[in-house]
């Protein structure tokens, strides 16, 4: 009864709140057009930014995809950008 108690109670302390998600954005053909959090796709050098709200971060060439997913943990502030060859890590907003 003791172990059980105890597992119960470990669980409850590492709960923590879903503050990360898939943000909802778009990948834009156009720098000027993006929002922040938005990703520009530069269709020429296949080179793949992300506008965060402190300015652009270059996240890597893309030849494969034409569209890119943004993944936020607003915990950490770590930000995260699909590409075709799978996640890769931006950088941190705070």
């Amino acid at each position: 009864m003791r172990k059980h108690l105890l597992a119960a109670l470990a669980a409850a302390c590492l709960a923590v709140p879903a503050q990360a998600s898939v943000l909802d954005t778009q990948t834009h053909p156009v720098a000027a057009a993006v929002a922040p959090y938005g990703v520009f796709h530069d269709g020429v050098t296949h080179f793949v930014f992300l506008r965060l709200p402190e300015g652009w971060r270059f996240v890597g060439r893309d030849a494969d995809a034409q569209s890119h997913e943004v993944f936020l943990d607003a915990g950490t502030g770590f930000v995260f950008v699909k590409l075709s060859t799978g996640w890769k890590f931006v950088g941190r907003t705070n």
